[in-house]
């Protein structure tokens, strides 16, 4: 019984220093330091890793050399320790900071942790090489697309506005009532193409294909009306504030009206078809508002296709106006108290109603879209009204 106790006594003694000589030394250390190392406290609300190395080995005595990057030693560390191992409060501290350290002649030096670092940074590397081997499309409707100096795509299309490229295009560069612009360092490995607006190219820059300009009033209004649809820009009207809210509403309120009026049987006849078909017909919307993009890449892949871009783009704005006449109607048809509906008189109050509702901002604009595209559906279906529905 006394030599257990006694062990009990020995083992109660010598555990503190055990623990103090197994936490003297530091996992991120290479090497082993100074047996008579002091216990180091530090209490430090506000700070950095340098600023917490810094304060270790004043109470050291050591000589301090950091190599590692300054973003590593200049992170935030909140660090507060009362007489505890050095080799334990390095180890925090290096571990805060991503850093290891190694102690000779009474210098500590540390540096960053390429273990961990390295693998973090591949990883970002080889997933950049993969975007960049992958490449994208990207189409801007209404506004001007720029492409920045580390962006690799395969092709880039602003209908309504303007390019500029400073990093690398791999096919084509195409801008519809707008221009292209080649920066410094620019490289485009297909063609150039501004319909409505000029071509510029950075005698730093590289463009392996054509430079096309296609000029006139016809690309420039094409230009301007797709910015104006898009409520972006300086066409027609710029769309900015709630003034330019209502002098949108009141144009397409007119032109809404003159359309009922100057084709009262294609529109009785698209509204009949809109009524009876009215799942093809949102449908055909669908097909009209995300397939025009698509459609306008596809025409900009070679010289024969280019020029029909603003017919495309033409046809597309005919459409929605056409369709927001078609909706107009619609709505005015189930006002109560209109009494004799002719098509002018149901489009005069169903488009007060969507003139209203397009002053809302964000909302009205969208839900104007809607209802232009699915009464544009059944507009593209009918052929303008040429083809009626057939019986069920």
């Amino acid at each position: 019984m006394r030599r257990a106790k006694l062990v009990l006594v020995l083992a109660l003694v010598l555990l503190p220093g055990v623990a103090v000589a197994a936490t003297s030394e530091s996992r991120r250390l290479d090497g082993r330091l100074p047996d008579d190392t002091p216990a180091v406290s530090i209490d430090q609300p506000k700070g950095t890793v340098l600023d917490a190395l810094s304060s270790l080995t004043r109470q050291t005595g050591w000589s301090l050399v950091v190599t590692a990057p300054e973003s590593a030693a200049a992170r935030t560390l909140v660090l507060q320790v009362s007489k505890r191992p050095a080799g334990e409060v390095l180890d925090l501290i290096l571990e805060a900071g991503a850093l290891r350290a190694s102690f000779g002649d009474g210098v500590l030096r540390v540096r960053a942790d390429t273990a961990s670092a390295e693998p973090r940074e591949s990883f970002r590397e080889r997933r950049r090489e993969r975007r960049a081997r992958r490449g994208t499309e990207r189409v801007v409707f209404g506004q001007s697309l720029d492409v920045a100096a580390e962006e690799i795509l395969d092709r880039a299309v602003a209908i309504g506005g303007s390019v500029t490229v400073a990093g690398h295009v791999r096919q084509d560069v195409v801008a519809v009532g707008g221009s292209v612009t080649l920066l410094p360092g620019a490289r485009v490995d297909g063609d150039a193409v501004a319909i409505g607006g000029s071509v510029s190219v950075d005698p730093a820059a590289t463009l392996e294909g054509d430079n096309v300009s296609l000029g006139g009033t016809v690309p420039r209004t094409v230009g301007s009306l797709a910015k104006w649809m898009g409520g972006r820009g300086h066409g027609l009207h710029p769309m900015f504030g709630l003034a330019s809210r209502v002098t949108r509403a009141v144009l397409l309120y007119a032109i809404a009206l003159l359309i009922a009026a100057a084709f009262p049987g294609a529109f009785a006849r698209v509204k009949a078809y809109l009524v009876s078909r009215p799942g093809l017909s949102a449908l055909g919307g669908l097909a009209i508002v995300f397939g025009f993009a698509p459609l306008c890449v596809f025409l900009a892949v070679t010289i024969i296709g280019i020029p029909l871009i603003p017919v495309a783009v033409l046809l597309l704005v005919a459409l929605l106006l056409f369709g927001l006449a078609i909706s107009a109607g619609w709505l005015g048809e189930r006002m109560p108290f209109l009494a004799d509906k002719t098509p002018v008189k149901t489009v005069a109050l169903g488009g007060l109603v969507l003139a209203l509702v397009s002053l809302v901002p964000w909302i009205g604009t969208s839900l104007l879209i809607v209802a232009a595209a699915i009464a544009a559906g059944a507009t593209l279906i009918s052929r303008f009204g040429r083809r009626l529905p057939t019986a069920a």
